[in-house]
């Protein structure tokens, strides 16, 4: 699947991408909120992980926004600080909500779950991109 990283820890982006790239999926990261929400008007990904809190716009925020312009874009939310209201706010603006720390075999399970709701849209090598700008 074609996923794109949306998480202001450069760090993080990184490491999760080489992480889905050893399970087979094609990744691109960006370490902006607003950069990550532009990228996926532009261009197609099968799931969108982004992180809740980050400056200038809240994961919750640009998973309202994306909503309205790609209604069936699957989003994994992550958080370290998942809470009953979190999961409300994720569930109500559709996206799947993920607690830091996690380890690998969880997030695939999830990514497994929503490959399987899907043709994936996009069919290519496993990549990892890093953010341009």
């Amino acid at each position: 699947m074609r996923v794109l990283i949306i998480d202001d820890d450069r760090t993080f982006c990184r490491y999760l991408g080489e992480v889905l790239g050893e399970l087979g999926h094609t990744t691109d990261w960006v370490s902006d909120g607003l950069v990550g929400f532009e990228r996926c008007l532009r261009q197609s990904y099968d799931v969108v992980i982004c992180d809740v809190r980050m400056p200038l716009i809240l994961g919750t925020e640009l998973v309202s926004e994306l909503q309205r312009d790609r209604p069936t874009q699957r989003v994994i939310l992550i958080s370290a600080f998942a809470d009953d209201h979190l999961v409300a706010q994720a569930a109500q603006c559709g996206a799947r909500l993920l607690s830091k720390p996690f380890d690998a075999p969880v997030l695939a399970g999830m990514l497994a779950e929503i490959a399987d709701e899907r043709v994936p849209m996009a069919d290519s090598q496993p990549t990892l991109r890093q953010e341009q700008r």
